[in-house]
Formats: C-alpha cells, sequence, structure tokens
C-alpha cells in the first residue's frame, strides 16, 4: 500500500477526535492559489513550516519585545516572544483538544508584520501616515497580512491558508478581553478588506493565540525589567506576588491553568473575573513601572526620531532617483550609503507597480527592518564618513 496514503489517512482520523469547536483541516477553506498536496503534512502544519523558513521570521531576532536593541542576550526579542506564544498556545490548545498545527502556524505569524523599535517603531509609523492622510495610519497586525501576502518570495507571498491569514490579522494581542469569543459569521476572505482592530477571529484557535499574546509577554516583560534594573521584585504588589507570583514561569503557570478550567467545553477562550483582575494589575504595574519608565522612552523617543527621519529621507530617495530608474542618481546615494542598494533592490524585487504610492513602499521597506539595519541605514545616511 502507498505509505503517503496511509500517513494522510491517519493524520485525518487523528483529526477527527478534535473538539467540535477546533478547525480541522479537512475544513479549511484553502488557499487563494491551489498547491499540489503535501504527502506527510496537512496544510496548516505546512504553512507553519513555511511561515518558519521565511525571512521575515528570521529577521524577528533582531527586533525589539520592549527593550531596544539589548547588549544582554537573555533580554527577550521579538522572535523569542513569538516562540512563547506558540509554546504556551499549544500547551493550552492540547488540554482543549483544539488543532496544534492550525495554533503554531498563527503564533510563529503574528508578529510578523511588527516594524523595529517595538511599539515604538510602530506608533510613529502610524503617526507619520496619518500625517501623510493614510486614515487607518499603521497596525503590525494588518500590515502581517502584506507581509506574508505581498512582501515575501518577491512579491509571490507565503500562500498560506485563509484561516491562518485570519489569525494574524486579528490576533490583536494589545487589547485585554476577559473572553474572546471567534466570530464564525464574518467571511474570512474578506480578511484584505480590514483596515482596523475591529475583527475578532474566525476560529477558537486563533482567539487562543489572541489571548496567549498576553500571557506571554505580561511575566516575562517583568522579568527583563528585573534583570535590567528598573524594578524590583519588591515592588511587585502584594495581590500581585501572592496569587501570581514574581516569577514569570510561575505567573505563565497561574495564567494557563485558569486559561484552561474557564475554557474546557466552550467555543470561547476565557480567563476567571479573580485570575483576570490581577491581570490587569499586573498590566498596569507594569505600564506606570516598565513601559512608561523614564529611561524606557527616553530610548523609545530616540526610536521614533530614527524611523521618522529615516522615512522622510527615503521618500526622497525614492522620488529623486524616479524608483531607482535614474541611475545617475542612484549611483550617487549609493557612494555615500551602499546600503541603499538593499533599498533599490526592494523596490525592483517586490514588483511595486507605478499605482502604488511613495507611502506604501517607504513603510513596507521600514517595517521590514530589524533594529541593527535600521541603525546601520540612518547612520550611513546622516552620519558623515572621514574624508580621509
Amino acid at each position: 500500500m502507498n505509505p503517503e496514503f496511509n500517513i494522510r489517512r491517519f493524520l485525518l482520523e487523528d483529526e477527527e477526535k478534535l473538539s467540535p469547536f477546533a478547525k480541522k483541516s479537512s475544513e479549511s477553506l484553502g488557499r487563494k492559489f491551489p498547491m499540489k498536496r503535501d504527502p506527510f503534512r496537512l496544510e496548516f502544519a505546512r504553512d507553519e513550516t513555511r511561515i518558519l523558513h521565511s525571512p521575515p521570521f528570521r529577521r524577528l531576532k533582531h527586533k525589539t519585545q520592549v527593550f531596544l536593541s539589548p547588549n544582554n542576550d537573555h533580554i527577550c526579542t521579538r522572535m523569542e516572544h513569538v516562540l512563547h506564544v506558540s509554546s504556551i498556545a499549544a500547551v493550552i490548545g492540547r488540554c482543549l483538544n483544539l488543532n496544534i498545527d492550525l495554533i503554531n502556524a498563527i503564533a510563529k505569524g503574528h508578529d510578523l508584520g511588527h516594524p523595529p523599535f517595538g511599539h515604538a517603531g510602530e506608533e510613529v509609523l502610524d503617526e507619520i501616515l496619518k500625517e501623510e492622510g493614510v486614515e487607518n495610519g499603521f497596525k503590525h497586525e494588518i500590515h502581517g497580512l502584506r507581509v506574508v501576502d505581498k512582501l515575501t518570495n518577491y512579491g509571490a507571498g507565503l500562500n498560506l491558508t485563509w484561516e491562518v491569514r485570519d489569525g494574524i490579522t486579528t490576533h490583536c494581542g494589545e487589547r485585554f478581553e476577559q473572553v474572546v469569543t471567534p466570530d464564525r459569521k464574518r467571511d474570512i476572505k474578506q480578511i484584505e478588506s480590514i483596515e482596523d482592530r475591529c475583527c475578532y477571529p474566525a476560529t477558537l484557535e486563533g482567539c487562543l493565540v489572541r489571548l496567549v499574546d498576553r500571557i506571554a509577554y505580561l511575566g516575562r516583560d517583568l522579568e527583563d525589567a528585573v534583570k535590567a534594573g528598573l524594578v524590583k521584585k519588591t515592588d511587585i504588589p502584594p495581590d500581585i506576588a501572592k496569587n501570581l507570583g514574581t516569577d514569570n514561569g510561575k505567573i505563565i503557570g497561574a495564567f494557563v491553568n485558569d486559561t484552561i478550567a474557564s475554557s474546557l467545553g466552550k467555543d470561547e477562550i476565557a480567563m476567571s473575573d479573580e485570575v483576570f483582575s490581577y491581570m490587569n494589575q499586573l498590566k498596569e504595574f507594569n505600564y506606570r513601572n516598565i513601559y512608561k519608565h523614564p529611561q524606557v522612552e527616553r530610548k523609545s523617543k530616540k526610536a521614533a526620531n530614527l524611523i521618522r527621519l529615516l522615512y522622510h529621507e527615503l521618500v526622497k530617495i525614492l522620488e529623486k532617483s524616479d524608483r531607482g530608474a535614474n541611475q545617475i542618481f542612484v549611483q550617487t546615494v549609493l557612494k555615500e550609503s551602499p546600503i541603499v542598494e538593499v533599498f533599490f533592490n526592494f523596490i525592483k524585487n517586490t514588483n511595486f507597480n507605478e499605482s502604488v504610492d511613495s507611502w506604501r513602499i517607504i513603510t513596507d521597506y521600514i517595517a521590514g527592518m530589524t533594529d541593527l539595519f535600521a541603525e546601520r541605514t540612518f547612520n550611513q545616511l546622516f552620519m558623515p564618513d572621514p574624508v580621509i
């Protein structure tokens, strides 16, 4: 008997044991562009692999989570955060008997649209675009759909399933809901028209990733802040210390246990009133003592200024070079700033046509940068080199 048939049959039969609230691969709406079936993986597992091997995923290791361009190797980066979300969500999802392949694919792809310098980068891009007249500004989860659809593989995208793309676009971990319920009535084939944070995931797996996004960063940001000397464990309010703990592992454990207990047998991902209250207290403590800490805010302001200067300089270069067609101007720029060749290659390889606005091209380029690449580009464009 064909081993491919046996393996696929086993995988599909195994999916039949999932919760009635889970999304099975056999129920997927598929992809925009049909692909030949893989003999050893179902569709959501293929998506996870496609994300893992993509350049945007690799760049997450040099993108900020909270602390900008840290010199300490043990401070959380954007890639670590994504892996934490995937790991925690898989633990909860297994206990709720959900589709682990779908959870892992959404979790690993959920922050691919994040710009450099964390939320400072996102906020300044949002401000710039609104100044340019772009009403909805910049939101990393909406941009994430552009990354997987249009900005990877030289403009061809990753061709992910509708369900994974929906989970990326609607993950919005900045909202603190006690209960996240899937919007099963929404037509997920309309996700390309989503321009704000109005929508909830269409799958329970997407809802789980959305809630776990918070679980993954609250305790870890606290742990990193203690390492950085911004707060001491003794600063943590007694209620939080007693009921959640002061270490990241204990905090995650408290949230995970409560989420499983509150969500079992339901078509929703929920937390109890008590533990959700402690989560909000921890969030408020982090905002007050970490995210709004003077040291963090000073560095965030510098990062925002860097991105603002980069944005306007790249607009000038784009337009004066006639989008790379004016080779005399291009060579003049490259003589002073060789790193800008990456920008011209990006324009050429992403297949932008003449109707694409300058703000769109520059935003796509800057949002794809790592912290380190943004700094290197800035230095070549604005810092003088010695003449001799």
